[in-house]
């Protein structure tokens, strides 16, 4: 009797230890999910989108920024990151400059004509958007992978 008695307990204690680390883990990985802003001379972005608590934040902070894009995998559609994005406007004058963005990158900027560049390995893709008060432009741009 005694026997059963102390494996019950061994039971619910680790039942209980198992809890617990799996709520710890959950809330360390919501802390460190938290995407930062960050800017380029006075462009204000946010990237990042690795693991589902930073992608809902990249969707949730949609709102503040103008621009929105993804990048992907044409065969799978998996995201990709590590991708550098110049932005220039519409007198091809550098407006925006960051390497190592993705998967998700949100982009604030003013109204105007601009044409970006994004280069994944090397293998460069090309958009030219329009930004107008109140409009958002959303770019979801691909690449081949091996």
């Amino acid at each position: 009797m005694n026997t059963q008695f102390s494996i019950r307990h061994i039971q619910a204690f680790l039942a209980t230890s198992a809890l617990a680390m799996g709520l710890t883990i959950a809330c360390a990985n919501t802390a460190f999910a938290q995407v930062q802003t960050q800017s380029y001379e006075s462009i204000q972005y946010v990237t990042g989108g690795i693991g589902n608590a930073e992608q809902n934040e990249m969707k949730s902070s949609e709102k503040d920024y103008n621009l929105h894009m993804t990048f992907s995998a044409v065969k799978d559609q998996a995201f990709l990151s590590d991708v550098a994005v110049q932005i220039v406007d519409k007198e091809n004058k550098k407006v925006f400059d960051a390497a190592n963005t993705g998967p998700y990158l949100n982009v604030k900027l003013p109204d105007g004509k601009y044409e970006l560049t994004a280069t994944y390995k090397g293998e460069a893709r090309k958009h030219v958007f329009t930004l107008a008060k109140g409009k958002a432009e959303k770019a979801v741009l691909r690449w081949p992978t091996e």
